[in-house]
């Protein structure tokens, strides 16, 4: 992918991560959205506009950045996770998805974003049964951009109620 006029997502907590990779993108000519330091900002600045690629954080702020990486795969956007974790910390499903180790250099972004092709759907990354089960129970590839973006917005919050309460006990 040539990033020149390529819309890219970055999603990072670390603000002088975030602002050089930032930086390094549009010195490739590449429009960049964001930073956005947690998974519901970057779906703020997403709304109903697609992007061409995204370089995703892992670990925001205690968080991590599943949800959102599965939205964007739902909406055909190539990802490149951005980590210093190992592959444990990985759903099933993106364990093959592309990923630089931080402390990562220049050329390796531009690499990874460069070479990234047509993303694989969530079908393809081994979704365990249940989840093919609720994806075609409630018919989700083929809902609107708004209701998708609905049912992301409430996955992120239902994750985030049940990480408070854990943290509760």
């Amino acid at each position: 992918m040539e990033l020149k006029g390529k819309r890219i997502l970055v999603v990072e907590d670390d603000y002088y991560l975030a602002d050089e990779v930032c930086q390094e993108l549009r010195r490739e000519g590449a429009v960049v959205l964001g930073p956005a330091p947690t998974p519901f900002y970057a779906l703020q600045l997403l709304g109903r506009r697609g992007v061409d690629g995204a370089v995703l954080d892992v670990h925001l702020h205690g968080k991590t950045v599943f949800g959102l990486a599965d939205e964007l795969v739902r909406r055909g956007t190539p990802i490149v996770f951005a980590t210093a974790y190992g592959e444990d910390v990985f759903p099933e499903r993106h364990k093959r998805s592309p990923r630089l180790i931080k402390p990562f250099r220049r050329e390796e972004l531009i690499e990874h974003l460069s070479t990234l092709g047509q993303p694989p759907t969530l079908e393809d990354r081994q979704l365990s049964p249940s989840s093919r089960t609720t994806a075609s129970r409630t018919g989700f590839a083929e809902e609107t951009p708004q209701v998708r973006m609905v049912r992301a917005i409430c996955a992120v919050m239902r994750q985030n109620a049940v990480e408070h309460r854990r943290s509760l006990r």
